[in-house]
């Protein structure tokens, strides 16, 4: 009896010697403060938002500042403040994109050092092509593109094609552009378009993109004309054009009046762009009713004038703006009606028709790199056709 018992208790602690051990539980003792950049707002500010001191946060954002230009910061950048139980900030970590992440640690004296860890991605190339139903814009989405295509399109073409107006219902594109994926094949994001096509009634060109030995990627045709011109077909996204150059019956007094630009309606507050490469000569109040206004002057003797802004962008009088840069905000300031921005376009001091500018093109392909450009053509012209996807192609730009 006694060696049956002994047995059973041999067995019972033979069991339990071999049942699994429960893993002990890690408990992460930092605490974790995540947050993004919202419209108009500075790093330095969002984590004041968070409560973290003054002292700290200016100490943490130069140091950052060193390894990542804030001035480039966009709404939604994200950001992890890391601290340690006695609300000591351990790291910080900014996050522009998917790909790259920006390390401020705090090491064993106390003391920061900067870090940066990038996401190591794949390209695949891949074609995308549609037919405009209602905009372009739904059609990239119809076609399985997303926004950043959309508006990459968009900047190709914008010096011949007006998006908001100009597209018709038929109109035929296809784009091979770049996206990066992860090592496991996960999208990360949308990278350069290399060519694209747009066909519509009167206007079938390809646009081939081209870094030359300078380090400047530009977009040029066949024959290596460039397609960037010296003027923007318009200064902003607007919903549509309210006014048009020439005689009209003004909206406020009523009486027929030579208008010397074009109106474009937008909502409150859309960036208004400098059309060309230029020099600020005028921001402020204009007293010919066109509110808060500027004036920049270009080469060749062209000026331009955006009137009834809300509020200027960061250039002064004497500053040096290139195209695209924001000059100010869609506003309704000065005699107005309603939400629009008057543009403008004067030449040796007489206005001109903006939608009638004869534009001209930006230099071509230097005859020294013709070769090279028409070697990446003939390879851009093998990918660009219906459903094509490589993954890891070989280099077929200057850059890559």
């Amino acid at each position: 009896m006694n060696r049956l018992i002994f047995m059973l208790l041999a067995a019972v602690i033979l069991l339990f010697s071999c049942s699994p051990k429960e893993e002990p539980v890690e408990i992460d003792p930092y605490i974790y403060k995540r947050g993004a950049l919202e419209e108009g707002e500075i790093l330095a500010n969002a984590l004041k938002e968070e409560g973290i001191d003054n002292v700290v946060v200016y100490k943490l954002v130069n140091k950052l500042d060193s390894i990542y230009n804030l001035r480039r910061s966009h709404p939604a950048d994200s950001f992890v403040v890391k601290l340690d139980t006695l609300n000591v900030i351990r790291e910080l970590k900014y996050m522009p994109d998917k790909i790259h992440s920006y390390r401020v640690i705090m090491d064993t004296t106390y003391e920061y050092f900067t870090q940066i860890d990038t996401l190591k991605t794949n390209i695949e190339l891949k074609t995308i092509e549609g037919e405009i139903d209602t905009s372009l814009w739904q059609a990239v989405l119809d076609s399985r593109g997303n926004p950043a295509l959309a508006m990459l399109f968009t900047q190709i073409f914008q010096w011949d094609i007006d998006f908001f107006i100009d597209p018709q219902k038929g109109d035929h594109f296809i784009m091979l552009y770049e996206e990066y994926v992860s090592e496991n094949g996960d999208f990360v994001k949308t990278g350069d378009i290399l060519a694209a096509e747009y066909i519509t009634k009167g206007y079938n060109k390809i646009a081939y993109r081209f870094t030359t030995k300078d380090g400047f990627s530009k977009y040029y045709d066949e024959s290596g004309k460039s397609f960037q011109k010296a003027f923007l077909k318009s200064p902003l996204n607007y919903k549509r054009i309210t006014s048009y150059f020439g005689k009209r019956v003004h909206p406020i007094t009523k009486k027929v009046s030579t208008h010397n630009g074009v109106d474009y309606a937008a909502a409150y507050g859309t960036p208004v762009e400098a059309t060309a490469d230029g020099t600020v000569i005028y921001a402020a109040w204009h007293p010919n009713h066109t509110g808060n206004t500027v004036k920049i002057r270009h080469t060749n003797g062209y000026e331009t004038l955006y009137g009834h802004l809300s509020k200027y962008g960061k250039y002064k009088v004497g500053d040096r703006v290139q195209q695209h840069d924001i000059i100010g905000y869609v506003g309704s300031t000065g005699r107005s009606t309603g939400h629009h921005l008057h543009y403008t376009i004067y030449l040796h001091g007489n206005s001109i028709n903006p939608l009638n500018l004869k534009n001209v093109s930006g230099p071509p392909i230097p005859k020294t790199e013709r070769p090279d450009f028409e070697v990446v053509v003939d390879k851009m012209k093998t990918y660009l056709v219906p459903g094509y996807i490589s993954i890891f192609p070989d280099s077929i730009s200057e850059e890559k």
